[in-house]
């Protein structure tokens, strides 16, 4: 028997809670809760430039409109820093958990963005620092994860999470901040606030309790510099609005121009 209530928030339609009657467990019912958004985090330094996006991966972003990513070419990236303010995300991750995914972190960034930027120790105008703020750690259910994703049913079920934009059953997530710098002038160029899971239909990452957030660092890291690729190849961005996409100027594109 299997129940499924899904509670929809945000662009990507984030359950908040998955009711599951398994008859593996003499059927019991079993809370299973799904990835909530990410926060504002108050006390980031970007915070108050933080606009939340309506249809992004990045749930909060803060963009320079007169940011020139095109001319850098290096990267420092600081140590990892774990948030400590009373909105954190942390739930019951212990300590030692919230180090280690710092740590993890610490080796799968640098690895990702050396392969668009020469990582360096010293600034030129032609430097971007990073800085990354762990700020929430959701851990899995690894007994239930893993039977939810090769039951017939979880199958169906996680389909139709990774169709809605969720994350899998009893999987856990990675909540992490991102600032990037101008590393000579320490001026604030891009920001982005996020939450990163596995696919819903990934079975690979349901065995260890951190298998899911671990996965989640490494989608996060190739996505963000997929984003400052793209932001690289144009001349102006601009913020839409407030509670806008961060999108592109119109004829920002190179090779466009008014009339």
């Amino acid at each position: 028997m299997f129940i499924m209530k899904n509670k929809y928030r945000g662009y990507r339609d984030l359950c908040r809670y998955t009711l599951i009657v398994l008859g593996a467990f003499g059927g019991s019912a079993m809370l299973v809760g799904c990835t909530d958004d990410p926060r504002k985090y108050q006390n980031l330094q970007s915070s108050h430039q933080l606009s939340l996006q309506k249809s992004s991966e990045f749930k909060w972003q803060y963009l320079d409109p007169d940011a020139d990513f095109s001319k850098y070419k290096s990267a420092m990236i600081d140590p990892v820093e774990i948030y400590r303010g009373s909105d954190a995300q942390f739930g019951s991750t212990s300590k030692n958990d919230r180090v280690y995914m710092a740590n993890y972190i610490d080796k799968t960034f640098p690895k990702e963005i050396g392969k668009k930027y020469t990582l360096v120790h010293s600034a030129d105008s032609r430097t971007l620092r990073f800085h990354v703020t762990l700020t929430g750690v959701k851990k899995s259910i690894p007994v239930l994860s893993t039977i939810s994703h090769i039951s017939s049913v979880g199958l169906v079920t996680n389909a139709g999470m990774q169709a809605a934009g969720g994350n899998g059953t009893a999987y856990g997530a990675v909540y992490y901040a991102v600032e990037v710098y101008d590393a000579q002038t320490s001026r604030l160029l891009y920001a982005q606030v996020t939450v990163q899971t596995p696919d819903a239909l990934d079975p690979t990452v349901s065995f260890g309790y951190l298998d899911a957030a671990r996965e989640g660092v490494r989608i996060g890291a190739h996505h963000l510099v997929q984003k400052l690729e793209k932001l690289s190849k144009q001349e102006h961005t601009t913020v839409v609005e407030k509670t806008g996409d961060i999108g592109e100027a119109k004829g920002a594109r190179r090779g466009q121009g008014g009339a």
